[in-house]
């Protein structure tokens, strides 16, 4: 909030959604703009707690940015004349940069292996972004700093909120796509994160819903490749992490990795 005062941005409207923070958020900030805050009551995970925003949102377009982000450069007009540029747009990007080294850490995306469900960020660990400025597609968006057009928000619908936390940006891209949509990024805005400032980098909750997400997102979105994805990611990648962790004595975590991958099998995959 303290980075967007500090912006002459005019042509939005800032909703905070509190998920279920143990004490209700409240700021003495004096802002420069208009804004609401909703209280969820509950954690309701990342789609959740964006889909009580997207559900009063009154603009034209939706822009999700994380809570761990700052942004310091003009943001509105740039965006609202890419998806004017371009008539097809169905969902975008921003750069993003690390917070503390100020290394990009997205200007794009590849799409994912059908089998690994792997893929890299183009621009990653570079410092200079002047050949990512402009407009490009890509394979994903990221979620820390994604905008969606209303009107594609409401023909598709928002997040599949079972996921919780992680994979739901993925899996929300995934559906734009199948609906015939290009998935861009914009290198002309730069937000700055704060990488997993919420949850921390190696929490059990974060190893927990990664193992079981990564297999929801095989079962949902990969056509006649999920059976070999699954099979790849049970028996490769949870055990190689089961045994990284039992050699590094990071026990905390071998539970996680068991819990996730039987929900990832079990869980359903339909709303």
């Amino acid at each position: 909030m303290r980075s967007l005062n500090a912006l002459n941005e005019k042509g939005f409207e800032l909703i905070i959604v509190d998920n279920g923070s143990k004490s209700p958020f409240q700021t003495e900030l004096q802002m420069n703009y208009p804004y609401k805050v909703i209280h969820a009551g509950n954690n309701l995970g990342f789609a959740g707690g964006n889909e009580l925003g997207m559900s009063v949102a009154s603009g034209e377009f939706i822009y999700l940015i994380n809570n761990d982000t700052e942004i310091h450069n003009s943001f509105v007009e740039p965006i609202v004349q890419c998806f004017r540029d371009q008539p097809n747009l169905g969902m975008l990007s921003t750069l993003i940069r690390f917070y503390d080294s100020g290394l990009l850490q997205y200007a794009g995306a590849s799409e994912l292996s059908k089998i690994t469900l792997r893929n890299f960020s183009i621009g990653f660990g570079e410092i200079d972004a002047s050949k990512y400025r402009g407009f490009a597609t890509t394979g994903f968006i990221h979620g820390a700093s994604m905008i969606i057009p209303k009107r594609i928000y409401e023909e598709i619908g928002g997040m599949w909120s079972p996921y919780f936390l992680y994979y739901e940006e993925y899996d929300w891209c995934a559906r734009v796509k199948r609906a015939g949509y290009q998935i861009g990024v914009l290198g002309d805005v730069e937000v700055l994160h704060k990488e997993s400032a919420s949850v921390g980098q190696m929490s059990p909750l974060k190893i927990q819903y990664m193992t079981r997400n990564r297999m929801l997102y095989a079962r949902r979105n990969v056509r006649h490749w999920w059976p070999f994805t699954l099979v790849y990611l049970t028996f490769f990648v949870s055990v190689r992490d089961i045994l990284k962790y039992t050699f590094q004595s990071q026990f905390n975590l071998i539970g996680p990795v068991i819990k996730g991958g039987i929900s990832g099998w079990t869980h359903k995959t339909s709303s």
